[in-house]
């Protein structure tokens, strides 16, 4: 059988497709033009196999909706036995007249996308057709596959899923190649590895939290809980007062700036280092030299990508 992955948000497919060829799987990797630069396979791995298995589509935005002529789109996902996406995926092949065999949401695609929402006039119409296409799209797939989540995503689900069988596993976000420990695979092959070294030798203990920088409203499904994260640190610091301790953040996200001024405010500039916003298989050295990985302090997660990355580095 072969396998298409439609989309590539936070590299959960070309993941995927990695374990799945690793068994003797023919799947295959296919990049929309929506994808996120940080997100691309070379971010994730040090070699470039994938590009025996990678492919890139010319659609997959809501921008690029109407003018994807179906059957662009059908010729495109042709030879596929099964296919999976994310993203937009859904609304693309209830365009083409194909079913989805396996939605794999990643967040805004099932809480975003589904919503009629305002757009300029010369983008409504896309947005507009694109937000139907997904809500068929997603009640046409064949199986919906969310590990147990928060009570807005599960209430998405209801919504837009409800009539789609649930795989409740979660979904292998991130890949660890057999037998090769990920602190030697990357050793020498990162450009952070002394700056990870250096925190390392100074430091007691050290505390890794590389999320998205996000100040939202609790009610919103992106918010992180970094001002939680800092208030805890300063209790923490306080209390320890000879524990020569720090907290690495990356500057990733819109509100890096918030945390920095309230960093600023609590008084914990001296046990804060910033690195910038650097792609997994650096983040996954770096993990291999810190003692704790963090989350989120908002809504609780089962299965989510930090999460995953700190059990895969046994943290």
């Amino acid at each position: 059988m072969k396998f298409g992955f439609i989309g590539n948000m936070n590299n959960n497919h070309f993941s995927t497709v990695r374990f799945l060829r690793d068994r003797g799987v023919d799947a295959e990797l296919l990049l929309t033009n929506d994808e996120q630069s940080h997100f691309h396979p070379s971010c994730d791995t040090i070699d470039t196999d994938y590009m025996k298995y990678t492919r890139r589509l010319a659609w997959g935005s809501w921008k690029s909706f109407l003018k994807t002529d179906s059957y662009q789109i059908k010729n495109d996902l042709k030879g596929f036995d099964v296919l999976v996406g994310c993203g937009l995926a859904p609304a693309y092949c209830s365009k083409a007249g194909i079913f989805l065999d396996i939605f794999t949401p990643y967040g805004s695609d099932l809480y975003w996308e589904t919503r009629i929402r305002y757009a300029s006039p010369k983008h409504f119409l896309n947005v507009l057709m694109a937000t139907i296409y997904q809500r068929k799209g997603i009640r046409e797939s064949k199986v919906f596959h969310m590990a147990p989540s928060s009570d807005y995503f599960e209430s998405m689900y209801q919504k837009y899923a409800s009539n789609v069988i649930r795989w409740y596993e979660g979904m292998p976000m991130v890949y660890i190649p057999p037998d090769r420990p990920i602190g030697e695979l990357y050793l020498n092959k990162t450009q952070w590895q002394d700056q990870f070294m250096e925190i390392r030798r100074e430091s007691d203990l050290v505390v890794f939290s590389h999320g998205r920088h996000y100040w939202g409203d609790r009610a919103d499904p992106d918010s992180k809980g970094v001002d939680s994260l800092l208030e805890g640190w300063k209790l923490f610091i306080d209390s320890r007062p000879n524990l020569n301790a720090t907290l690495i953040f990356l500057e990733y996200g819109r509100d890096v700036d918030k945390s920095r001024n309230y960093i600023d405010k609590l008084g914990l500039s001296d046990s804060v280092r910033w690195l910038p916003q650097m792609f997994r298989k650096d983040i996954l050295y770096g993990m291999s030299t810190v003692d704790i990985v963090v989350g989120e302090f908002v809504h609780s997660w089962v299965a989510r990508g930090v999460i995953f990355e700190g059990l895969a580095m046994e943290k």
